[in-house]
């Protein structure tokens, strides 16, 4: 007789790609300058009036980029990084970049909305986007870290850099010569 498993063995995960750190970098600057522009846009409309920078920036952060919860969990061998993504992101529409103390995640994607309100109803596109820095506590090996997309859960592994791995990459990195 075959056991019955839980919901969530059923769930099916995606590995997601993992980038270099270069293409997240040039990605933030995109959004901040995008945050920049919403946030000046704001100021003007609110007849330019002084004092309402802080609320205006933060208002253009809501409205560019998503805010999801996250959680990052330390071990001796790894730090985990779990993350709740709003959007029901997929696979292909998340990057993530991994350095010895930095992770960097992003997700968009695309949505046909319908507005109407006065006017008649019409479709218009959406992007729905996520963009997050973690500065991580102690050293990893970006090599050997993974991300996976299970539902709405993105989980990232990455092993720690521990003093034994440092002389087995030494060893791995003169037979690799040959």
């Amino acid at each position: 007789m075959k056991a019955q498993s839980t919901p969530q063995q059923h769930e099916a995960t995606t590995p997601v790609k993992l980038v270099a750190p270069n293409v997240l970098l040039s990605r933030k600057n995109e959004i901040q300058q995008m945050i920049a522009r919403r946030a000046y846009e704001l100021f003007e409309g609110h007849g330019s009036a002084h004092g309402h920078d802080i609320d205006d920036w933060i208002e253009a952060e809501i409205e560019v980029v998503r805010a999801y919860r996250h959680d990052l969990k330390e071990s001796l061998e790894t730090i985990v990084f779990e993350a709740e993504l709003p959007c029901s992101f997929t696979a292909d529409q998340l990057k993530v970049s991994v350095e010895p103390r930095r992770l960097m995640v992003n997700g968009e994607r695309e949505l046909d909305v319908i507005s109407g309100g006065d006017m008649p109803a019409h479709m218009e596109k959406r992007t729905q986007r996520i963009f997050g820095v973690e500065e991580l506590p102690a050293d990893v090996d970006p090599s050997r870290a993974t991300a996976i997309l299970k539902g709405d859960m993105l989980e990232i592994v990455m092993p720690r850099v521990a003093a034994d791995n440092k002389s087995s990459g030494k060893s791995k990195a003169a037979s690799s010569g040959r």
